[in-house]
């Protein structure tokens, strides 16, 4: 039988091993470290656009009716073009594999 201590001690230093492990791990699948990840700069101003959107037209349109139906239509509008931009970015990524994948069959 280990001594008393023996086995805590050997579980510790495994544990901080898979520890500092796993932190190194985490930090290299951060998406701000890869900024090929996201839409880029015009992604986040068209977020950011339909994120403010509803408080600039309660500034400007005081009836509540036409209020509700600008602020759908646009809701509606900066989701159509941030998934317009994300359909873009996959099409072009899936161009460049084919090209590479015919680079490399020839």
């Amino acid at each position: 039988m280990d001594q008393p201590g023996r086995f805590t001690d050997r579980i510790q230093s495994q544990s901080r091993g898979r520890d500092e492990q796993d932190r190194a791990n985490h930090r290299a699948h951060q998406a701000f470290h890869h900024p090929r990840t996201s839409l880029g700069g015009m992604g986040h101003w068209i977020r950011t656009a339909g994120i403010l959107t509803p408080l600039i037209i309660g500034e400007f349109i005081k009836d509540p009716d036409r209020r509700w139906r600008a602020v759908r239509i646009a809701t509606v509008a900066t989701t159509l073009i941030s998934e317009g931009l994300y359909t873009h970015k996959v099409q072009r990524e899936r161009d460049r594999a084919r090209e590479c994948e015919y680079e490399l069959m020839s």
